[in-house]
């Protein structure tokens, strides 16, 4: 008898799920309390295939520069369902370290270990293409507070969906985009340095 009959979040299609449904996957792969302040949720085809969902803090956690240089990233690498690492050296750069989310590859064998996973063509892969939609999603922020809306790029051929709740925004109330620079100014800052 099958026990477990729910798919994970990443391999239900987008439409079936709702923004409750992010946000409670969202506390408890981060242990937050609060929602997350924005995500993006996507497939990634071509050279590999993944899967992933990545989530931007409303906060930046009080230790965000403790160990700046030596911090792991909060990204769980899972393969056809299994998770095989929760905290990866090289998956993103370190000034990217407040980026939470999942991967999920059908590309890696099963049982890898730490050492095939630095060296493989695939990580190094799945790793650019993470930090790019990472970007991606910051600079979304910022044009939304900008005014220039979210249009996206009618090439791009993946399938995206950048996640911030519309909502108006009354007088005097922080944008999206202020909230996350209040919080993260430094680790771009740091970006840019390295």
């Amino acid at each position: 008898e099958h026990v477990n009959t729910a798919k994970p979040i990443w391999m239900r299609p987008k439409s079936n799920i709702t923004e409750e449904d992010y946000s409670e996957f969202y506390k408890a792969i981060s242990k937050d309390y609060q929602d997350p302040l924005a995500y993006t949720h996507f497939s990634a085809e071509g050279q590999t295939e993944f899967r992933s969902i990545l989530f931007v803090p409303k906060k930046a956690p009080f230790d965000v520069m403790d160990n700046y240089w030596k911090k792991h990233n909060d990204i769980k690498l899972y393969v056809r369902r299994v998770m095989v690492a929760d905290k990866l050296d090289d998956l993103m750069p370190s000034y990217l370290g407040f980026v939470k989310g999942v991967v999920d590859s059908d590309d890696l064998p099963l049982n890898v270990n730490r050492d095939q996973l630095q060296q493989s063509k695939v990580m190094r892969v799945i790793s650019k293409k993470l930090v790019k939609k990472s970007l991606d999603l910051l600079k979304d922020l910022s044009d939304e507070h900008e005014g220039k809306g979210a249009d996206k790029d009618a090439e791009e051929n993946e399938d995206n969906d950048s996640g911030r709740p519309k909502k108006e925004r009354k007088e005097g109330e922080k944008s999206d985009w202020e909230t996350f620079y209040d919080n993260f100014a430094t680790q771009l800052k740091l970006g840019c340095y390295e």
